[in-house]
């Protein structure tokens, strides 16, 4: 079992190198998480509804962050992405509300759709140009219209005819 500390922070051990889906979620007391270097994804559902969740230490070889990985984070207002992430899933940080900006790695491939959907802060977004964005990836956020808009074609798009 890993502790929240009296300062709402889950530091998960060094030792550790995955993250179970849902491991974390719908903490209600987890201000801030620092997740160690040598995890390389952030499973399905794995913080998502920690409400009180403002920030967040990514490490430095992650790859993926899975589907609603932080989705309904209501309060994380920052995030620092590492270089070498590959690909941001389908509603990973959906309903983020206090995020304002954030830089996609050039590195990401792929961001999926509604992916940074209902960030109702999130007014600047910079994405490198090779950056597949899937659709409605941010939507119902005031920098909807900044970002490139043709760029869709999605891995995850299931409805592909082959």
């Amino acid at each position: 079992m890993i502790n929240v500390t009296e300062f709402g922070e889950l530091i998960i051990p060094n030792s550790r190198k995955t993250i179970r889906k849902g491991e974390f979620s719908c903490r209600e007391d987890v201000k801030s998480v620092y997740i160690p270097d040598g995890v390389r994804v952030i499973p399905m559902d794995a913080f998502g509804g920690c409400h009180s969740l403002e920030k967040v230490r990514f490490p430095k070889d992650l790859k993926a962050v899975k589907e609603g990985a932080f989705c309904d984070c209501y309060k994380l207002s920052s995030l620092d992405l590492p270089e070498g992430l590959d690909v941001i899933e389908p509603i990973a940080f959906s309903k983020c509300f206090e995020l304002t900006t954030i830089r996609i790695p050039d590195s990401v491939r792929e961001i999926g759709e509604c992916a940074f959907d209902k960030c109702q802060k999130l007014t600047h977004v910079e994405v490198g140009p090779h950056t597949l964005i899937g659709p409605l990836a941010f939507h119902e956020c005031p920098c909807e219209n900044e970002v490139p808009q043709n760029r869709c074609d999605s891995l995850f798009d299931n409805t592909k005819k082959l």
